[in-house]
């Protein structure tokens, strides 16, 4: 499934990276250009997420400045923000982004290369199981999220004449990392994965 994703998103403009660990996506963020200034930009609260949070002080450790995203205007052109996704679609090469607040939200949508964490065990085949997320995700109640969308590829836009332009409104670069093994506690891992692991030993 990850090669159909990889090949999908590339040909919307992304690029797909696959990692064994965290430390792995460590490294390929720490390395890209888009942090030649270690700046990044990350949501509100990302140290406290799960499985994500234990990303952050492997990139500290490689000399990135990590920076939570607080206004519009604190964000906008900032050269690379980190966001999790909830699904990754091989059949699209789409990443589903879930956020409750506004400052989450704004660091896929105003960073000139957004990064995107999601983990193999969250990679499926078909778009149709996107929609049972939206579902459950959009339902009044605790787990409700306000903010959702489906991102294929780097923003792009194009006028009458069928100029395209990439990042008029929106990332110039999407880079999505997928984490085979995000976290060692087997509570992270889902219960198949789980079931899996349990047969494996």
């Amino acid at each position: 499934m990850f090669a159909q994703f990889q090949s999908r998103l590339s040909a919307a403009g992304g690029v797909a990276h696959w990692a064994e660990d965290l430390a792995q996506a460590a490294e390929i963020i720490a390395t890209h250009p888009a942090l030649a200034e270690q700046r990044l930009i990350v949501p509100p609260a990302f140290a406290a997420c799960q499985p994500w949070g234990a990303l952050l002080p492997l990139l500290s450790a490689r000399g990135i400045r990590l920076e939570e995203a607080m206004t519009p205007e604190h964000v906008a052109d900032a050269p690379a923000g980190l966001s999790c996704a909830s699904l990754a679609i091989a059949e699209t090469g789409s990443v589903f982004l879930a956020d409750n607040a506004l400052a989450a939200r704004i660091v896929g949508m105003l960073t000139l290369t957004h990064f995107v964490l999601v983990s193999a065990g969250q990679l499926v085949p078909l778009l149709d199981e996107a929609a049972t997320l939206l579902q459950t995700l959009t339902r009044p109640g605790p787990q409700q999220q306000h903010y959702i969308s489906l991102v294929t590829g780097p923003s792009r836009t194009a006028d009458i004449e069928r100029t395209l332009t990439i990042g008029v409104q929106g990332p110039r670069a999407l880079c999505v990392i997928v984490v085979a093994t995000p976290a060692s506690d087997p509570s992270l891992f889902s219960s198949e994965e789980a079931k899996d692991r349990d047969n494996e030993q």
